[in-house]
């Protein structure tokens, strides 16, 4: 494998059995895999108990793994942003689930993967499944001042909908059990209550939890209302009172094209895979208009 930069963009010189490698990793992203939803308890949806299944498309995953946890690098090239293909590409099989191999890897590997994916899936989910104008980190769309103020309960992320009410996300995740994943989600609904918005409504609150699943089709649990009216106290369970926070719509769409490689000063984004006469193009569009936020193709 050789990588060096072509007419500014990334170009990857494989072997034969190289190439037909990424060319099958690349089949099976484009897929749709199925994962089980759990806990959908919105005022305007349904509960579910585990018994409604969601298409999901790895490429799309991969793409929301990179955007929720890559350290934002400057320039058009950005290979940084495109780790979760070859760190977790090769993990999707052809089978109905999200056949993840991490059976046999240290602990801090699986908590790491976890902690990836669970970002990832809240990311997904703000997008495909309450449809958001425009998504980011908590911390890019407050000040210094509020974020110091929350501290550690800060929630991962914020969003925007089309009626221009606010979504506030945060993600947990696991490759224990379907039990300390929804221990972690309930948890995570204290964090969501931690802040509220003195200019606009927050429509939604929910703590997004992924169990990473092996052996079958992984579970994604959504967690809403929040905890109970926040109360002093200590222990599990127990909250503070929440944060009152300036959230705006300039300032969450701002956040969402704060990241370098999601700037369209830069244009379309290409890696460029290749053996011989045989090549595939890995095409990153940083910023739609129509979505408020990236997409990838493979060409």
């Amino acid at each position: 494998m050789n990588i060096h930069i072509e007419q500014g963009r990334v170009v990857i010189d494989l072997t034969q059995s190289e190439f037909e490698a990424f060319e099958a990793m690349f089949a099976n992203l484009g897929n749709n895999h199925m994962v089980k939803l759990e806990g959908l308890d919105w005022p305007t949806g349904h509960a579910q108990a585990g018994n409604r299944f969601y298409p999901i498309m790895p490429m799309h995953l991969c793409r929301t793994i990179g955007e929720a946890c890559a350290v934002e690098q400057a320039g058009p090239l950005d290979l940084l942003s495109l780790y979760p293909f070859w760190k977790y590409g090769f993990c999707f099989s052809e089978e109905m689930g999200l056949k993840l191999e991490f059976a046999e890897i240290d602990p801090h590997k699986k908590a790491n993967m976890a902690d990836e994916f669970g970002m990832g899936f809240a990311a997904w989910a703000m997008e495909e499944i309450f449809h958001c104008v425009a998504w980011c980190d908590t911390a890019d769309a407050l000040t210094q001042w509020e974020i110091e103020k929350i501290g550690s309960r800060l929630p991962d992320f914020v969003c925007l909908f089309e009626n221009g009410t606010y979504g506030v996300f945060e993600a947990k995740g696991t490759t224990t059990t379907l039990g300390t994943a929804k221990s972690q989600t309930e948890d995570g609904k204290d964090q969501t209550a931690t802040i509220e918005a003195t200019s606009g409504v927050i429509s939604v609150r929910c703590a997004c939890g992924i169990h990473l699943n092996r052996t079958g089709v992984s579970t994604l649990i959504l967690r809403d209302p929040p905890a109970p009216a926040p109360s002093k106290g200590s222990g599990r369970g127990s909250v503070t009172e929440p944060f009152e926070v300036l959230l705006t719509p300039d300032a969450i769409i701002r956040g969402a094209k704060a990241r370098r490689y999601r700037e369209n000063i830069f244009g379309d984004i290409i890696t460029e895979f290749r053996a011989d006469a045989k090549k595939l193009d890995l095409v990153r569009k940083p910023f739609l208009p129509d979505k408020r936020h990236g997409w990838l193709s493979v060409e």
